[in-house]
């Protein structure tokens, strides 16, 4: 403890403890809850005890009692141990702690998974919230929310693969290119474990689609600011297994678009980040030899002669977050075991429902997410699922729950899908390929759980389709920005400008040389964009390129014509009158069926590095499809 005056005092008796680590204070400033061993070859364990050092107990203890044979013959003695740690107050007076008391071995490096339980603060009725395939720690309450922010390895060994009949490979070599999804990232879910959420990672923040890098997601040991923002640990290594890794705090926004570093005090790791009431940041950090406590702005808290000082919290009342309750139907304790037989996952028992309203929506113009897969018809999605095999060499192996067609709509909808059990999706056409966007395959880089009891409720069908808001209902779903499916063409390029298909990458910000489409002259020229089958549109938006006076860009378009084809038919046209904007035109149309369309720019003035030219940077096609 750490008085205000500066002087330092144990706040456990000599010997009450053999380690500790992790404490958090109750909301009161009452309780201290944390981890700790009792003899040097005990597991960890949680404790609490009172903010004067006074009633140390023992909440968790070495008490499991499961059938481990079922999980193989070395499982008994390979599971033995667990340990629980990082226990943190919730809301309603309870903890959640992560433990690897749930028999499982990670499918990279053979490591005993952790995931997440609660239990009251008496330690009775502990339950487990999580199911992730490979680890689960470092909870955190957002203060705004009262939702459970916490890191988990996502990772998947099994790449989509069109050589194979089961659309899957363990070899990279066969399979369909895909960036490399090896890494902590930071997700929340509701104190039930239920509606789970990417929380946080720089989806940016200059969004490249085509150069889109998963591991600028990669954060651990979040820390949830009373503003909104989430301070979590970076490492050089994402996975955070490197022997070289340097760690490092940053700060990221709410919008995942924004983000930055933490003054570091030239230390070589950050860890532990926790926000003082001033504000200000607490953390540990090292300078090459131990380990001191630090806050922002760069400056020494604590550095005791000969000892490592680690993870800060600051012992004063805080304002209860809002208390979460239940949304109804999780009312079963979550399996004991990891499933291990194909009928345990296929018995129509233990459920909840998948419902993504539609696999193509994807984010705004502009917004740090990939695109959605490109429209195609006949899809199908299966749903894969992983039973435990602790002897194999990725600890598990797969099997195919359920293939089925998603609707005309783009919409699944699937009841009786297996609850707390790990499982990803696979998005493939009418021949068994399997679908992509612009970044990559439509298939689950990584493993996700539902709890039984609950419903799923997302759109999109790739990385971040979680943090993107669902509409309120399946009609307004239907509709999204199909332009990402469509073929372009235009009538000239400008020498040095970029592929076309920058007109439909959902980029208006920036040059558009990058960002959209210049070409050779300033008059007659069009953009056309093809669908391989008819959608129903209502609604165009057209993005002007950024103004960029330093860079000689200062075009403007005074009118825009559409002309809409169906069966390489003129079947009607509209006209955007009064000029463009870079934050974009909106021209709302009634809805037409269509499968192609020509855009006209005119009235053209201004130049595109200072020279005369047109130039387009975004169209956006607000679209459904016809079912």
């Amino acid at each position: 403890m750490r008085e205000r005056d500066g002087q330092m005092r144990s706040l456990l008796a000599d010997g009450a403890l053999f380690d500790v680590s992790d404490p958090c204070v109750s909301w009161d400033a009452r309780r201290i809850v944390f981890a700790g061993r009792a003899h040097p070859d005990s597991a960890w364990r949680i404790y609490a005890v009172d903010a004067d050092g006074t009633d140390l107990t023992t909440l968790t203890r070495t008490d499991r009692a499961l059938d481990l044979a079922r999980l193989g013959p070395n499982a008994a003695e390979r599971f033995a141990r667990y340990d629980d740690f990082d226990p943190v107050w919730l809301p309603s007076g309870g903890i959640v702690f992560a433990s690897t008391r749930f028999p499982q071995l990670s499918q990279a490096g053979r490591f005993r998974v952790s995931n997440l339980f609660t239990m009251r603060a008496d330690g009775t009725k502990l339950e487990r919230i999580t199911t992730e395939r490979n680890g689960a720690e470092e909870p955190t309450i957002d203060p705004r929310t009262g939702r459970i922010v916490y890191a988990r390895w996502f990772f998947n060994p099994y790449f989509p693969a069109e050589s194979s009949v089961s659309g899957l490979t363990t070899d990279r070599t066969l399979a369909v290119r895909m960036d490399d999804v090896n890494l902590w990232q930071v997700v929340s879910i509701l104190p039930d474990g239920d509606g789970i959420q990417l929380a946080a990672g720089r989806l940016g923040p200059e969004f490249r689609p085509k150069d889109h890098d998963r591991n600028s997601t990669a954060a651990y040991q979040p820390c949830v600011l009373a503003d909104g923002r989430v301070v979590a640990v970076v490492s050089t290594d994402p996975t955070l297994l490197g022997a070289d890794q340097f760690l490092s705090l940053a700060w990221y926004g709410k919008g995942f678009g924004t983000s930055g570093p933490i003054d570091d005090m030239t230390a070589n790791d950050m860890l532990s980040p926790v926000e003082l009431p001033d504000h200000r940041i607490a953390y540990a950090y090292s300078s090459g030899g131990e380990f001191a406590i630090g806050v922002t702005p760069a400056q020494l808290l604590v550095d005791l002669p000969g000892t490592d000082e680690l993870d800060p919290c600051p012992l004063v009342p805080r304002k209860v977050p809002p208390i979460l309750r239940a949304q109804g139907g999780i009312d079963d304790p979550a399996w004991t075991l990891p499933v291990t037989r194909l009928d345990q996952v296929t018995r129509m028992d233990d459920t909840f429902r998948f419902d993504c309203l539609n696999v193509y929506l994807t984010g705004p113009v502009d917004s740090p997410f990939p695109d959605a897969p490109r429209i195609a018809r006949g899809v199908k999605i299966r749903f894969f699922a992983t039973l435990a095999r602790p002897d194999a060499a990725t600890g598990d192996t797969v099997v195919l729950v359920r293939e089925t067609k998603i609707d005309g709509s783009g919409a699944v909808h699937q009841e009786d899908m297996p609850g707390d059990v790990p499982m990803f999706e696979q998005l493939v056409d009418a021949d068994g390929h399997v679908l992509r966007s612009a970044q990559g395959p439509a298939h689950v880089p990584g493993s996700n759980f539902a709890r039984t009891g609950s419903g799923t409720k997302c759109v999109g069908c790739h990385e971040g389709h979680s943090a993107l808001p669902v509409p309120k209902n399946n009609i307004d779903a239907k509709w999204f920005d199909a332009a990402t499916s469509a073929r372009v063409t235009v009538s000239s390029r400008a020498e040095g400008a970029g592929d076309p298909q920058a007109l439909v990458d959902r980029r208006a910000k920036g040059p558009v040389q990058r960002t959209g489409w210049v070409a050779r002259a300033r008059e007659g020229q069009t953009a056309r964009l093809e669908w391989p089958g008819a959608i129903e549109a209502k609604a165009f938006v057209l993005y002007s390129p950024t103004p960029d006076p330093a860079g000689g860009t200062d075009l403007k378009i005074g009118s825009c014509e559409l002309v809409f084809y169906r069966r390489g038919r003129e079947i009607g046209r509209a006209v955007a009158r009064h000029g463009l904007r870079p934050e974009g035109t909106r021209i709302e149309i009634p809805a037409v069926v269509l499968d192609a369309v020509e855009v006209r720019p005119a009235r053209v003035s201004g130049t595109v590095d200072h020279r005369p030219a047109l130039a387009l940077a975004e169209i956006e096609v607000i679209a459904r499809l016809i079912e």
